[in-house]
């Protein structure tokens, strides 16, 4: 009898499959405003140093549980899209624990950057986006194929690698930054767009590591 071996994208799956164990529990609860509060990032919370709100997370641990909550089943609906064809696509080349790794990095990356960039806010941050961003510039390098020259940047010389890693940084928070500019209004939630950001950066410094890990090994 063959040992049991976990699917390819059994890490992918599972992280899907408990932000929608968790929306569902919480919808059928009649908890989800309370869910946001209690699991979602509060960044004035976390930089006062404040206890927890009733029943829920300490303010540090909810820069990882807030991207298991998100606002709505279309919210939930559109992370779980990327996240699943885009996890998927890596966790066959990264293996399952590095995909885990990732999603946490981008999370907490992505959460420190909107809580550095909003640190008074009472509005909590919810959702997936930072850690599927991270993903995404993981996948984006680890699959680039176009040719980029080596740059040399006051008097700094710098690899194929960071040129696009660079580059794509850049046109990542260009991006992020008019989606933030035509679609978020001042007193509604919004857009995380710097826990995007974040979670992108996080995503391209772990990806040229791993490009570079797997690159080395196939030579």
């Amino acid at each position: 009898m063959k040992p049991w071996k976990p699917p390819a994208s059994a890490a992918t799956d599972g992280l899907a499959v408990a932000c929608v164990v968790l929306h569902v529990a919480a919808l059928l609860a009649g908890l989800s405003d309370r869910l946001a509060f209690a699991w979602g990032l509060v960044p004035g919370r976390l930089w006062a140093g404040a206890a927890a709100s009733p029943g829920g997370l300490p303010p540090p641990v909810t820069l990882l549980s807030y991207a298991f909550v998100h606002g709505g089943l279309v919210h939930l609906a559109l992370n779980l899209v990327f996240l699943v064809w885009i996890g998927r696509q890596i966790e066959w080349l990264l293996g399952a624990g590095r995909v885990l790794l990732l999603f946490a990095a981008g999370a907490v990356a992505g959460g420190l950057l909107e809580a550095v960039a909003r640190p008074s806010s009472g509005v909590p941050v919810v959702g997936a986006s930072g850690a599927v961003s991270a993903l995404f510039a993981t996948y984006v390098l680890l699959y680039a194929r176009a040719p980029e020259a080596p740059a040399r940047i006051l008097g700094v010389s710098l690899s194929d690698d960071t040129v696009r890693a660079l580059r794509l940084a850049a046109l990542w928070i260009g991006l992020q930054l008019v989606l933030g500019a035509v679609l978020n209004r001042p007193g509604e939630p919004g857009i995380a767009v710097w826990a995007h950001v974040g979670g992108f950066l996080a995503g391209l410094a772990y990806g040229l590591g791993q490009r570079r890990r797997i690159l080395g090994r196939r030579s």
